[in-house]
């Protein structure tokens, strides 16, 4: 039986600046204090004033409704409802004053489309299927690795999983998650990679990645550009108003702080040590795609962290074609960042991606329907994504390429 049905969840009394009480609960009643979804049982204090607060026992019905998504925007304003103000402020924006969060949006917006007639493609022919690192996909669209699902959903992470493997979307899951990567791992069977974020102690990051590579995580994602992840302007002025959750991964539900000095060699310590395949996620610049794929990845993720990390960088879709080009199809591109349609997907597709991530538009649905709602919107995009493909002309989606889009 899914887990993501009744919750308890034991909370810890937080009460951060600029939120009432009555603000606490409904954070708690959003699920976003299930401390309980991580091992080490009960929230620990955020700070220690809070030390000696009482706990509360809270019973949740964690939400699982599927639902029709017709646009991210009016999901994201359902959502919206779910959050408190700083909970959707911390999800919603970018770091400083949200320059690329914007930029990515507005980059598809260069591309246009050269649509291809009297191709007689036939509608529910059209092949969207991708295969990544030997995992044969049904669609290009990856969740990709994102913190704190518990944010969203009592269940956070499981319900995600559940929510992905109906539309047989590869999982990647976030070494940040509020789940352990065992409870999540068995709530799905579909093919699943590990994201980590390393830390300054090797031998923290040795076990957690051998513990990935032993729950049955096929790769694992190397995130290369949370080296000082900003927040935006707004999130710092309401004081940092999110509420503190355990990490699933870690037995004291804290990691040690991450490592900031990265270097190949880690990759190829990550390798070593797992025996995997990894990807580099947080490329913007050809050169690095090169070297990276030098030192042994297995594949790029084109990503600005969806703007969440250093204001000022490119749009990913902006520098995917000259990652791709100098590349040459040696191993697979991923693009995140931005990603709010169908059309965004096909754009991407055509100029050099092999698949796709998505991150926010998950977790809107993720609030709104719980693992139905993260099928929702997996099915909007793939809706949205056959019927682009129709237009361009093409059988499958491997036959897309920069014929069937030109710049604005």
């Amino acid at each position: 039986m899914s887990d993501t049905t009744n919750q308890t969840v034991p909370i810890a009394v937080l009460e951060p600046a600029n939120q009432t009480r009555r603000d606490i609960f409904r954070l708690a009643g959003a699920g976003f204090a299930a401390a309980t979804l991580a091992a080490s049982g009960l929230a620990r204090a955020q700070v220690a004033e809070e030390a000696g607060t009482e706990s509360l026992m809270i019973e949740r019905k964690g939400i699982n409704k599927d639902i029709r998504v017709f646009n991210i925007d009016l999901l994201e304003e359902e959502a919206r409802l779910k959050y408190s103000n700083g909970v959707y402020v911390f999800v919603s924006h970018g770091s400083g004053d949200q320059w690329t969060l914007r930029e990515n949006r507005r980059a598809f917006g260069d591309y246009v489309f050269t649509p291809h007639r009297m191709q007689g493609i036939v509608r529910n022919k059209i092949d969207t299927s991708v295969t990544l690192l030997g995992a044969k996909l049904p669609h290009p669209v990856l969740v990709t690795p994102f913190g704190s699902h518990g944010l969203h959903h009592p269940a956070g992470e499981v319900a995600t999983a559940e929510g992905a493997a109906r539309s047989g979307a590869l999982l990647a899951v976030s070494s940040a998650s509020t789940r352990s990567m065992e409870d999540i791992a068995k709530a799905t069977t579909g093919p699943k990679w590990f994201q980590m974020y390393l830390t300054v102690d090797a031998g923290e990051s040795r076990e957690v990645l051998v513990r990935a590579r032993d729950a049955g995580y096929k790769a694992i994602i190397l995130t290369i550009d949370a080296i000082g992840q900003g927040s935006s302007d707004e999130y710092m002025r309401l004081g940092n108003p999110r509420p503190w959750l355990p990490y699933g991964n870690f037995p004291t539900g804290n990691p040690n702080a991450f490592k900031t000095n990265l270097t190949w060699k880690d990759l190829e310590f990550i390798a070593t040590t797992t025996g995997l395949p990894v990807i580099v996620k947080g490329v913007t610049r050809a050169e690095d795609a090169v070297a990276a794929v030098k030192a042994g990845a297995a594949a790029i993720q084109v990503s600005n962290h969806g703007g969440r990390a250093l204001d000022g960088t490119p749009a990913a879709i902006t520098v995917l074609p000259e990652i791709a080009q100098a590349l040459q199809g040696d191993v697979p591109v991923i693009m995140d960042s931005g990603i709010r349609r169908g059309t965004d997907i096909v754009k991407a597709l055509a100029l050099g991606a092999n698949a796709v991530a998505i991150g926010r538009p998950l977790m809107y649905g993720l609030a709104v329907g719980g693992a139905g709602g993260v099928n929702g919107v997996m099915e909007f995009m793939n809706r949205e994504l056959v019927n682009t493909v129709l237009h361009c002309g093409v059988q499958s989606i491997g036959k897309l390429n920069e014929s069937h889009v030109r710049r604005a």
